[in-house]
């Protein structure tokens, strides 16, 4: 049996079509197909999707894997195929798009399953799934109500209407006691439209009418219309026998006018209960009522439902004749019911995991009921908070849309400095900088921080949370000052507003510790991140992602204090054990401890920083700046190895790369050029190294100042290149001023420090105090430790940069 996911139940009364599945499956081998309306059913209604289901099934056993993917909305359909790439045992990327790539190029490369098959239902918009689509030697099914498909995307094959013979056939399975006469009649007079023999044989069902009564009412029901079809007077049928059944019901189902043609639970409907007519809530309230008259809607045609019963599916052709036969007032009444709904059926707190399957629930909803244009601010927050809920799951690219298109319309409605206006901006930022547009994002957070703090002041939380946003754009900036001038600000009203515990308040304070790293201050880092891991440690699990953050943080600070058994020690607490190898704090810790591995002289430690990279590569790409900083510190690793080639190559990419997402100036991409230089300069490329380290001193002593452990790294390296190119005066120059400024911001017994005091000794040939340096080494690294033997050779030492995480 093959492997299936989201595949609906098949239908027991499909009948005939034999002759359109056997030029689908031979279509297939070519490419997509495309099952779309005939030219004279343009609006549907032929069963394009029950086809594509029979068709799953009959050949089900002809492929290893068989995945239905609802592609009506763009978020539902990533939301599936990231549960495809779970069962393809891909690793989720935080960006929702790496993982749907990831699904893609495993599909087409077929791995783990050569044959499969991926059935798109409800692809309206070609554009939207052609990103997606695999190659290889599966095969992928469309359903669509969208004649605009290309040969270039997929083949089109038009779905007709039933000849007489499956019509008699198909009425008759649905009622075994109907004549073949009485069959052809019915098929003869609804014109063989599979979904109007459908409405016809369940109407008739649940009312009793004979085939003579059914007849009669559709051709006064016919003489009524003035474009009259056969799937709108059997559609009329239908509803009027359920109106007057039960008139409660009839409304839920007018309920699902609102709705997106997604499954609707009997939960999320259960949340109308206090946000409708007295008699409906009366259905609602209770399960088994409400239940029950879901079923009755099936038993109409009117809506198909899952086989327990638990939620139900609306045609869009039901959806929208539901829609035209209301009154203006009766629309508006139910709209603000449907969206009353909604807002019921919000679970809040939307970065909480738990939550995210009732929001994956209600997010197909939101455009069918423009909850954008509802006047209720409790509506507007469901919003918000589904924005919010799309950014946590990694759906960058939707939660940017929906932001982008709630900011617009608030706008408009509500003004520019609305309160929900300029909360809905600040997560349309966080979005925009996720998708890589963080110049768009630096702008727009200035702008909302400006008008929160005229309209809301200073204190207010959102202003806050706008302000440690606006921090983060510094960093990205690289201006450390201004982010740490920032979140020291921030800090002082969120501790004085909640209390220094208070889980926001940790947060920033985990901010400002950021600042702090950045900036060298590892002192003041260490001092701050011990005080918010202890409140932590109190507050959450030790295994808590926030708890492992503030360890993580505080080992970098150990590891630039010189502490590197320190940083060892505390990040043997697993962390990935804990919360999985490519979670954003166990790649974190996995690269912390390939550096400390690396200062303590363990040979271990490259590939610890290879499995790190590949973590990173996967969970987040090549362009992030953390996977960049993995990138250095595995060429700080290749290059100890003596891999020289390797080294040069994984910093000329981090350069680039550096360059192209950070801008030249800023202090990683120059820092990552000092790291580079130092391969270069190992090669016996001194000038060029020279030229490369002049450079990047010039560039780090104008972003972060002189006494940066940057430009120090940096200086000692130009250093070694002005003794190998003949200016041993500038150079001991240099050096006498490094070690100078090292020993007044780490102190005279940190590894650096030494390493650097060693140099100057070195190059004037003082042997006392190059002796004097070594026995310094020997007790903060250990005799036998590859940097000590390098000493002991008389080769000079190198202070490789480790950006801190940004």
């Amino acid at each position: 049996m093959p492997i299936r996911g989201g595949l609906p139940p098949r239908n027991p009364r499909f009948v005939g079509r034999e002759g359109l599945l056997a030029d689908v499956r031979e279509l297939l081998g070519n490419g997509p197909v495309a099952l779309l309306p005939s030219a004279e059913q343009q609006l549907g209604g032929t069963g394009r999707t029950q086809l594509a289901v029979e068709y799953a099934y009959r050949y089900a056993d002809t492929y290893d894997l068989v995945w239905w993917i609802p592609a009506e909305q763009t978020a539902g359909m990533r939301a599936a195929l990231v549960g495809l790439a779970s069962e393809l045992k891909l690793p989720e990327a935080r960006d929702i798009n790496r993982t749907l790539g990831a699904v893609r190029d495993a599909l087409s490369r077929g791995e783990p399953y050569r044959s499969w098959l991926v059935v798109f239902e409800n692809a309206n918009r070609p554009e939207d799934i052609k990103p997606y689509l695999p190659s290889g030697a599966g095969h992928v099914l469309v359903t669509s109500r969208n004649p605009r498909w290309t040969s270039e995307i997929a083949q089109a094959v038009p779905v007709p209407v039933f000849d007489r013979t499956d019509s008699v056939d198909f009425l008759r399975r649905r009622n075994a006691q109907l004549s073949t006469a009485d069959a052809e009649e019915l098929a003869e007079r609804l014109d063989d439209v599979p979904m109007a023999l459908d409405q016809a044989a369940a109407v008739r069902t649940a009312t009793g009418w004979s085939v003579g009564d059914y007849l009669r009412r559709y051709d006064e029901r016919t003489a009524e219309l003035a474009f009259p079809t056969p799937i709108r007077v059997a559609w009329g049928l239908a509803a009027d026998a359920l109106a007057e059944a039960s008139p409660a019901t009839f409304e839920l189902l007018e309920l699902c006018a609102f709705l997106a043609s997604a499954p609707v639970s009997w939960e999320l409907l259960w949340a109308a209960r206090g946000a409708v007519s007295p008699e409906l809530a009366r259905t609602v309230r209770v399960e088994r009522r409400l239940k029950a008259a879901l079923r009755m809607i099936g038993r109409h045609g009117l809506a198909e439902l899952d086989p327990p019963g638990d939620s139900v599916l609306v045609h869009p052709l039901v959806r929208g004749m539901l829609g035209q036969q209301l009154s203006s007032e009766r629309h508006a009444a139910l709209l603000r019911s449907v969206r009353a709904m909604l807002a019921a059926a919000d679970p809040g707190d939307p970065d909480n995991p738990a939550h995210w399957p009732r929001y994956a629930a209600i997010v197909p909803h939101l455009v069918h009921s423009d909850v954008l244009g509802a006047d209720a601010e409790e509506i507007r927050q469901l919003v918000i908070n589904c924005i919010r809920f799309l950014y946590a799951r990694g759906d960058w690219d939707s939660s940017r849309d929906l932001a982008a298109q709630a900011v617009a319309r608030w706008r408009d409605s509500l003004g520019e400095t609305d309160e929900q206006t300029l909360l809905a901006s600040f997560h349309l930022a966080n979005a925009l900088r996720a998708v890589g547009r963080t110049a768009d994002a630096r702008a727009l957070n200035a702008q909302t921080l400006r008008a929160q703090r005229e309209v809301l002041g200073g204190d207010d939380e959102t202003t806050l949370a706008t302000a440690n946003s606006v921090g983060a754009d510094l960093r990205m900036q690289g201006h450390f000052g201004q982010a740490r001038q920032l979140d020291a600000d921030n800090l002082v009203r969120y501790r004085r507003l909640f209390g220094e515990s208070f889980p926001t308040a940790l947060r920033c304070a985990n901010n400002l510790a950021v600042d702090l790293r950045l900036l060298g201050d590892f002192r003041g880092a260490r001092a701050l991140d011990e005080q918010v891991l202890r409140h932590r440690q109190m507050i959450f699990v030790d295994e808590h992602p926030e708890t492992l953050s503030s360890r993580a943080g505080l080992a970098f600070d150990l590891i630039g204090l010189g502490d590197y058994a320190g940083a060892t020690a505390l990040l043997a607490t697993g962390h990935a054990d804990a919360l999985g190898a490519d979670h954003p704090m166990a790649l974190w810790a996995g690269r912390f401890a390939a550096i400390a591995t690396r200062r303590r002289g363990l040979p271990q430690a490259r590939e610890l920083a290879a499995t790190n990279v590949e973590l990173y590569r996967q969970k987040f790409g090549d362009l992030n700046v953390e996977t960049l900083g993995a990138l250095v510190s595995l060429a700080n690793c290749a290059r100890d190895d003596g891999d020289l080639d390797e080294a040069h190559r994984l910093l000329e990419r981090a350069v680039a790369r550096y360059h192209a997402v950070l801008g030249d100036e800023h202090p990683f991409t120059l820092a990552a050029a000092a790291d580079l230089a130092g391969v270069v300069r190992a090669t016996g490329r001194f000038t060029e190294a020279r030229t490369i380290d002049t450079e990047a001193l010039g560039g780090l002593r104008r972003s972060v100042g002189a006494d940066h452990p940057f430009t120090l790294s940096c200086a000692n390296g130009l250093a070694a290149d002005l003794i190998a190119t003949g200016e041993a005066q500038r150079a001991r120059e240099i050096a006498l001023d490094t070690v100078s400024r090292s020993r007044a911001l780490r102190g005279g017994a940190h590894p650096e420090t030494l390493a650097c005091a060693f140099n100057v000794a070195l190059d004037v040939g003082d042997e006392p105090s190059m002796h004097l340096a070594i026995e310094e080494l020997q007790k903060a690294h250990g005799e036998g430790h590859p940097l000590v033997s390098r000493a002991l050779a008389g080769v000079r030492l190198e202070t490789e940069i480790e950006p801190p995480p940004l």
